[in-house]
């Protein structure tokens, strides 16, 4: 009894950290109020503060932007291995595959979007499974032609805001084709504003790109939106934090905030704070 009495003894900095055992998993978090409140974390960050960074953990990584020439040549290598080792069956269709397509088809005034399109500004390339490519709503049977011409084995689904090529040799874990071409219509006025002016061109690879300020706007608002997985708005989170850190001193707060203000009203007033928190380790209030 006394060693229960002593783990819930709050001490006078904040609650013990040796907290109650919790059986199964916990969904809502502590019910206990003390946990979690700014003293608990402050105690808890000064306790794992003495233990030393284990070697190598420490070391920086790059700061700025990595470049989009060689960015969409790493994440296409990535994503390239993992179907070749993982996914033998998948077809391995790339950005460039889908751009060349889409030109010889003439399709004009498309921009390369999703992580493609910005992951020449984060300082690290990843991978990712499909190309996102943003077209003009007067364009749209001319791409959705020429992709289904190339690949005529990928599984159309033809939504309001966008029409998804899926692979059907490539599943995920509950049986369903993974997709790997969106065609990606203007349905806002975020959307329409990129495409207008909110565009440049790659010297090197002569890919269409979104500005760094319309890459920041559309990670802002996936974390802002109602119907977009908890999940997912974590790593649109972290991209928005790598993009705003490493691009920060070449950013148009000008234009970041009128982009802003199309997806929201209050956006414009609040991106700034945006910026703010990602250059910081504060979280996001989202």
């Amino acid at each position: 009894m006394a060693e229960s009495t002593n783990r819930n003894a709050a001490s006078a900095d904040g609650p013990s950290l040796k907290g109650p055992r919790i059986e199964g998993p916990c969904i809502d978090g502590p019910t206990n109020t003390e946990y979690f409140s700014p003293a608990y974390l402050e105690r808890r960050r000064r306790a794992l503060e003495q233990v030393a960074c284990p070697e190598g953990a420490c070391e920086s990584t790059p700061k700025g932007p990595s470049g989009h020439a060689y960015a969409i040549r790493k994440s296409t290598w990535l994503t390239s291995e993992f179907r070749h080792t993982h996914r033998k069956g998948a077809m391995n269709i790339t950005p460039q595959e889908v751009i060349d397509v889409l030109q010889a088809a003439g399709v004009k005034n498309w921009v390369l979007m999703g992580l493609h399109g910005y992951v020449g500004y984060m300082p690290e390339p990843r991978a990712t499974q499909d190309v996102d490519v943003l077209v003009p709503t007067s364009q749209r049977q001319l791409a959705q032609k020429a992709i289904a011409a190339k690949w005529p084995l990928l599984a159309v689904q033809e939504l309001s805001q966008v029409i998804r090529f899926k692979d059907p040799a490539d599943l995920d874990s509950e049986g369903n084709p993974k997709p790997v071409v969106d065609l990606m219509l203007p349905w806002s006025p975020l959307h329409e504003m990129i495409l207008k002016e909110h565009v440049v061109l790659d010297e090197k690879t002569g890919h269409r790109l979104p500005t760094v300020e319309a890459a920041l706007i559309s990670k802002y608002a996936a974390m802002l939106s109602p119907y977009r997985a908890r999940e997912k708005k974590e790593y649109d989170a972290g991209d928005f934090r790598r993009l705003a850190r490493a691009n920060h001193e070449q950013l148009d707060y000008d234009a970041l905030g009128r982009l802003a203000a199309l997806v929201w009203e209050n956006g414009a007033e609040e991106i700034g704070r945006f910026v703010e928190i990602a250059l910081s380790d504060e979280a996001f209030r989202i």
